[in-house]
Formats: structure tokens, C-alpha cells, sequence
């Protein structure tokens, strides 16, 4: 498993032509990452408690979750949106395109 962050609406990066380009775990596989980077994966976006959008990205579970504890959709949020920003809710996109909170 693999996430990619595409937009990061706290520092605005992406909008500069920069790009974001964080990507996680540390443990993902090489493969899956350039997967993320041609554009696959599921899309997701983190929050705060405001419901205030802080970052966009792109997930893939290929993998069978033995060295992450917890979800693997939580996986970004956990890893990198709380941590980082203080996010606290991860949504994903359902069959219709609309955003579902885990």
C-alpha cells in the first residue's frame, strides 16, 4: 500500500507549479509508488475538525496490510495528515464520485 499527495492546500505548493510529491509509507514499494506517480490509485482528501480541506491524494492497497496497524484507508491520515497537519478525518470517493468519510 501506497498514498501520494497531490495538493496541499496549506502551503499552497501545488498551485506554484512545484508540485507536492510526498509520498508514503516508507515501507511502500517501489513499484506501487510509480503506480501513484503515473496517476493511478484511489483519490482521497484530508480534513481538520472544521471540515476544512488540508490535502488531496491518490491511494493504492496492493499489499496485505502485515506491517501497517489499523486500516489501510486510515493509512495517509494516520501517516502523514495528523501528524503533520493536525487532519482528523480522511474521505474517499464513493461509486457516484461523491466524497465518503471513513
Amino acid at each position: 500500500m501506497a498514498f501520494l499527495i497531490t495538493r496541499d492546500f496549506i502551503t499552497r505548493k501545488h498551485e506554484e507549479g512545484y508540485g507536492v510529491g510526498v509520498q508514503g509509507p516508507r515501507t511502500a514499494r517501489p513499484a506501487t509508488l510509480a503506480r501513484l506517480d503515473a496517476g493511478e490509485g484511489e483519490p482521497f482528501r484530508m480534513l481538520d475538525d472544521d471540515q476544512i480541506v488540508y490535502y488531496h491524494g491518490l491511494f493504492i492497497d496492493d499489499s496485505d496490510a502485515e506491517d501497517y496497524r489499523g486500516e489501510a484507508e486510515f493509512q495517509p491520515l494516520d501517516c502523514y495528515g495528523t501528524p503533520n497537519a493536525g487532519a482528523v478525518t480522511i474521505q474517499y470517493r464513493d461509486h457516484t464520485g461523491t466524497w465518503q468519510t471513513l
